[in-house]
Order: C-alpha cells, then sequence, then structure tokens
C-alpha cells in the first residue's frame, strides 16, 4: 500500500466516522454526550477536508473522477 492508497482509505474512514458522529449526536437525548459527538464530527470534517486537499495534491485531480480510476 502506497501513500496514495493510504490516504484514500484514511479520507473514506473519516468521512465514514463524520457521519457516524453526526448521526449520534442527533439520536442522543442527553445534552452533553450529544455536544461531544457533534464536537467530534466537526473536527473529523476538517481531517477529512485536509486528506482530501493532500489527495488533490498528490493524485493532480479532482477527487470524484479520482476515486472511479482506482
Amino acid at each position: 500500500m502506497d501513500a496514495i492508497d493510504c490516504l484514500e482509505r484514511a479520507w473514506l474512514n473519516t468521512q465514514e466516522a463524520v457521519r457516524d458522529f453526526e448521526m449520534y449526536s442527533k439520536r442522543i437525548k442527553e445534552g452533553e454526550i450529544s455536544g461531544v459527538f457533534k464536537q467530534l464530527a466537526e473536527q473529523q470534517g476538517k481531517q477529512a477536508s485536509q486528506l482530501r486537499e493532500l489527495l488533490i495534491k498528490y493524485k493532480g485531480e479532482p477527487m470524484d473522477s479520482a476515486l472511479h480510476n482506482n
């Protein structure tokens, strides 16, 4: 597995974590726990964005088409 493969895997996993944390924040009634999940979703979103930017930089193409070429 090369660096690009690792970036792609990390980006996809981080996107999934964002979706999960966001879903948890909406389902959970306890305010403190819900708030933590919302905060985690935002943090993971920033990480996903950083990973996406690196992928675009090193693959030299938009991510939507890059993922379909593998």
